[in-house]
């Protein structure tokens, strides 16, 4: 019998998440909620542009590295990759390890690109 396809896995990781879009994430960020944003993006990505305030996880170290991470696992988490699939499945994973306010970001970093919204390097960062 075959397994799931990565359509199947992304449409059940997204039926079982949190979905945040960009304006509500923004709005959130711009009046100092507690949240932590992860760019689950590989890493050269990230240095080049990602959310203000975003740290760096990519989807290959989440399990490994989450608890270093995000200490608290009543934290309210926002993943997102370049659209969706890997911020979906990263959230998904960190539901499954007890994160239960784990959300993905609608549209990932195009969509928050597409809304005009702010990014930072890690150029201005430093």
């Amino acid at each position: 019998m075959r397994g799931k396809t990565l359509e199947q896995l992304v449409a059940e990781a997204k039926a079982n998440i949190g979905h945040i879009s960009a304006e509500e994430l923004n709005a959130a960020i711009k009046n100092g909620e507690s949240i932590v944003v992860l760019d689950v993006r590989d890493k050269e990505l990230y240095e080049a542009d990602h959310l203000p305030g975003a740290t760096s996880l990519p989807r290959a170290a989440i399990e490994l590295d989450i608890d270093e991470v995000v200490t608290n696992q009543d934290a309210k988490v926002v993943t997102y990759c370049g659209g969706n699939t890997r911020g979906s499945l990263s959230a998904h994973t960190l539901k499954t390890m007890g994160y239960e306010n784990a959300h993905v970001l609608t549209g990932g970093y195009r969509g928050w690109k597409a809304s005009d919204l702010p990014t930072e390097s890690e150029e201005e960062d430093r």
